[in-house]
């Protein structure tokens, strides 16, 4: 059986950029995806992030070729704007994060939310579970 795990941009940044004390966790969650054991998704916002912070470190080309080359394992989900206005409304400190957690959350087809910003997701922690890369490994063997 296939978990589907919503993948944040710092897990995307880890395969991408090469972040030697990440990569390997992270990288793995997508070997996960290459023998059917898990689903990935993302939003177009975790896209856009990860080309505007990735460009900074590897060039605006390498960059792109690097995300499409990784959009090869991700589904999209989309927000609407009662997502945005649930977010805005809710407790979290970082809008970002909270627009990602109520797309997560709305979208009914989420079972992790694999990210290393724990902190930012405490107020949905009850809700879906948030996991390290390393956490959710340790919890799939």
């Amino acid at each position: 059986m296939s978990n589907n795990l919503f993948i944040d941009s710092d897990i995307i940044l880890d395969v991408l950029i090469d972040r030697k004390e990440h990569y390997e966790s992270s990288s793995t969650i997508f070997k996960l995806y290459e023998v059917g054991s898990v689903k990935l998704f993302t939003t177009p916002f975790i896209i856009i992030n990860t080309q505007y912070i990735g460009q900074k470190i590897l060039s605006k080309e390498k960059c792109k070729e690097g995300i499409k080359y990784l959009l090869k394992y991700l589904e999209i989900i989309e927000s609407n704007k009662m997502t945005i206005i649930e977010a805005y409304n809710s407790d979290f400190s970082d809008i970002e994060d909270a627009i990602q957690f109520y797309t997560v959350k709305n979208s009914g087809i989420i079972d992790y939310l694999i990210t290393r910003n724990l902190k930012d997701y405490k107020k949905g922690q009850s809700t879906i579970p948030v996991l390290t890369p390393t956490q959710f490994l340790k919890a799939f063997k």
